[in-house]
């Protein structure tokens, strides 16, 4: 069965390298791997690809949830992935697979659990870690000002040029997924804290870079560019200086998200500024956790009881 099996299991990894990213071809294949340990142990008479029927793989999905606890999520991926594998085998005719066993079951929805809103007490605290005059203190007290004002992606900051910023309209371009571009305003206490960091930057060795948030040293190809490991660690090391459980550069984009929507913004303004497709899901998501507070909030605004 092992030879079968995993010949099967390298060809489509072949056929994964370049069409999907590293990341998932690696989840993928470790999905198909964990199948095949436990059809050799539950199911040693199966000896080639094309002997997996159906009940080969409801046993696999009910496996998944009495024996390896998973959730839904997690559940979705592991038989997705299966379903992926078996659907390129039934395209190959030498494989023997006519059809594929995986492509009927019913995956698991996934439980919508809300992102955590950030609360102010907790941002300002985080704010106050980084209120130190030297270069680091400066700049980090920028970038977190930049997040919270404009909800943009953790990429997106990163690649932010010096060019992008338009200190006299309060704006900067951002260059989104798909390579779009949009314009997102800026208030005037992050951009103050952008003109500090802007005396701060002309004073290190690479202020003449394109970069506008700068690392603290290049790359192994002379670049300085902030990256977005090295944001994630920043936000990570200042929630630790500030006492804080560990939030993430995402969570201040659903903050972003909540506190428009919170403040009378329509969802079509939250799309346009967070760079989302029009009628994209993730807004509705976003703004998930706190809509019960929000619709409350309003109720309260509106007291329609007082009026009559």
């Amino acid at each position: 069965m092992l030879d079968n099996f995993t010949d099967w299991r390298d060809e489509w990894a072949l056929v994964l390298d370049g069409s999907v990213n590293t990341k998932s071809a690696e989840q993928y294949l470790r999905c198909v791997g964990q199948f095949i340990t436990w059809a050799q142990t539950e199911h040693p008479d199966v000896t080639d690809v094309a002997d997996v029927t159906d009940k080969h793989a409801t046993g696999w999905a009910a496996h998944l949830v009495t024996e390896r606890k998973l959730a839904p999520a997690t559940r979705r991926v592991r038989l997705l992935s299966l379903r992926f594998w078996f659907g390129y085998m039934a395209t190959q005719q030498d494989s023997g697979v006519r059809q594929n066993p995986f492509a009927l079951l019913k995956l698991p929805v996934p439980d919508e659990k809300p992102v955590p809103v950030i609360p102010d007490a907790e941002l300002a605290a985080l704010l106050r870690t980084a209120s130190g005059s030297d270069f680091i203190s400066i700049r980090d007290n920028a970038i977190l000002r930049v997040l919270l004002d404009t909800g943009i992606r953790r990429g997106e900051l990163v690649n932010i040029d010096v060019a992008d910023v338009d200190f006299a309209q309060h704006e900067i371009t951002v260059t989104g997924k798909g390579g779009r571009t949009r314009i997102v305003p800026l208030s005037p206490k992050t951009v103050l804290a952008l003109r500090k960091y802007m005396r701060a930057r002309a004073r290190r060795p690479a202020s003449t870079a394109r970069p506008l948030f700068l690392s603290i040293r290049p790359d192994d190809r002379g670049v300085n560019r902030l990256t977005g490991g090295g944001l994630f660690e920043m936000v990570k090391r200042r929630c630790k200086a500030a006492g804080l459980v560990h939030r993430w550069p995402h969570q201040l984009r659903h903050t972003w998200a909540h506190d428009m929507l919170d403040n009378g913004a329509n969802e079509q303004d939250v799309e346009r500024l967070g760079g989302w497709t029009r009628g994209s899901k993730m807004v509705k998501r976003y703004g998930s956790s706190m809509a019960d507070e929000r619709a409350r909030k309003r109720s309260r605004d509106l007291a329609r009881g007082d009026r009559v």
